[in-house]
């Protein structure tokens, strides 16, 4: 039988920052359940329905209780981060309930971590409640109980299938039809159970309501034929050929004149005598007049040779050869593009991941050396970028031309800011503005943008690179640029 393989999508940048205060487990007959974490990002339309019957829109730094649901609309993005230092984030058009959040050392069989995902995509990192009882964490889909052993994971379901990818550790995926899965928490056992665990690479697990039991699925052809290195390779420029052979085209010299110039002749005009008469005397003969001989008209000087007129020379982009960007499994391949690898091919490469968002992960050669200078400004040039427009968080559904952007780095004040220009059907005219800070290492911390970004710069500071995410009221914008000098 063939299965459509559905595209995940997923968050891989969390907040790492600890809990502000402390929260509390659940206690039954609570009005509310007791706060359990808070929303540490939100862009978007995000909102939040409450036990009692309330909903609110979901702001950065609001408190989430138990049996809170989290909805985002098409665009929307949500992280949570809880008290046991657990981490989810809930993509676009997704809802997520938190059905049970608590933990007892005394007791950890009283203890139960619970969630419910109806529709979209999650991406969920344990916490330490949920390592000291691996046996009580569960996430329930409409058709599928996950269960999971201390794991970095990405669900994505809807009400007839459920598709799951591994990052660390491993989960088991049983269907919930007539095995009494939905009510318990940890695994469900039922013989059916299929297990995915981060060694299991290229593979997600697959299931919906027409199959006996999940079913393992490549995710890529081209991510299990990958071989090592290939991320500096597949770095190559945009081809030049072309413009460079429309520069070359000269104009076409203009013909010099070849003709002889003819002579000029000298013209003498001499009047007829004048009669004799009879006596008396003739008189005096009139003297013969010459006429004046013409001035010899002047030969046309010949053309000049023509002036060869030389191209301009082409600007060529710079060369970024310590910085590289990898697509998630989920994340569709924008036309056009060369530059971006698959993720199991940055992998492979050896190179390190230094940071990513949903859609993309940034490498960096492991051989970089250098420092971030201390003083200078820097402006840097664009050398590649992709973008996509995605109408809901699952599909990719038309390329967005980058026109061109600009960033400016202030070493000394460790300041960044940037432009970005893109244009398609579908979006029209759009822009990315951003600026903010730069890190010890690095990296970009944004403090005004018109979307989010993430990203940074090499070891030396000679390259820059950064992933965006624009909401849009008709869906969002999503890509990646590199720069160099």
């Amino acid at each position: 039988m063939n299965h459509r393989l559905l595209p995940i999508a997923a968050c891989l940048a969390f907040p790492l920052m600890g809990m502000g205060g402390a929260a509390h487990a659940s206690t039954p007959g609570q009005s509310l359940g007791a706060v359990v974490g808070e929303a540490t990002f939100v862009i978007g339309a995000a909102s939040l329905l409450q036990e009692d019957g309330s909903s609110r829109a979901l702001d950065r730094g609001a408190a989430v209780r138990v049996g809170d649901r989290i909805e985002t609309k098409a665009g929307g993005h949500v992280h949570l981060r809880f008290v046991d230092g657990g981490r989810l984030s809930v993509r676009p058009a997704s809802r997520l309930h938190i059905e049970s959040y608590s933990h007892s050392a005394q007791q950890p069989q009283l203890g139960a971590i619970k969630f419910r995902l109806d529709e979209g995509v999650v991406r969920s990192i344990t916490g330490s409640w949920g390592e000291a009882a691996r046996e009580r964490f569960r996430l329930n889909t409409p058709v599928a109980a996950i269960g999971v052993k201390g794991t970095d994971f990405v669900v994505r379901s809807d009400m007839e299938r459920t598709a799951a990818s591994v990052y660390t550790g491993a989960i088991t995926l049983t269907p919930l039809a007539n095995n009494g899965c939905g009510a318990s928490v940890g695994p469900c056992i039922s013989g059916h159970e299929k297990l995915l665990s981060d060694d299991m690479k290229g593979q997600i697990l697959e299931y919906s309501r027409r199959d006996a039991t999940p079913l393992l699925v490549v995710t890529d052809t081209v991510t299990r034929n990958a071989r090592a290195g290939e991320i500096t390779a597949a770095r190559t420029e945009k081809s030049q050929t072309q413009a460079l052979d429309d520069l070359r085209t000269e104009p076409t010299p203009v013909k010099s004149l070849t003709s002889e110039q003819k002579a000029v002749e000298v013209a003498v005009y001499t009047p007829p005598v004048a009669p004799v008469a009879p006596p008396p005397p003739p008189a005096p003969e009139p003297p013969v007049t010459v006429a004046p001989t013409p001035a010899p008209t002047p030969a046309p000087a010949p053309a000049p040779p023509p002036v060869a007129v030389q191209p301009p020379a082409p600007v060529q982009p710079p060369q970024v050869t310590q910085l590289a960007w990898a697509r998630n499994p989920w994340t569709s391949r924008a036309e056009g593009d060369s530059f971006v690898v698959d993720y199991e091919t940055a992998l492979k490469s050896g190179w390190n991941r230094v940071i990513g968002n949903p859609s993309y992960a940034l490498f960096q050669n492991p051989d970089a050396q250098g420092k971030l200078p201390q003083e200078g400004i820097v402006s840097f040039r664009l050398a590649n970028a992709s973008a996509q427009f995605y109408k809901d968080a699952q599909t990719a559904i038309e390329s967005v031309a980058v026109q061109g952007g600009a960033l400016q780095v202030d070493f000394g004040r460790s300041l960044f800011q940037t432009s970005l220009y893109m244009a398609s059907k579908s979006v029209g005219s759009q822009n990315i503005q951003a600026a903010g800070n730069i890190g010890v290492t690095g990296q970009f911390t944004p403090t005004a943008s018109n979307a989010g970004i993430t990203g940074g710069l090499n070891a030396s500071g000679t390259e820059a690179a950064y992933a965006f995410e624009k909401t849009l009221p008709q869906g969002s914008l999503s890509g990646v640029t590199l720069w160099g000098r």
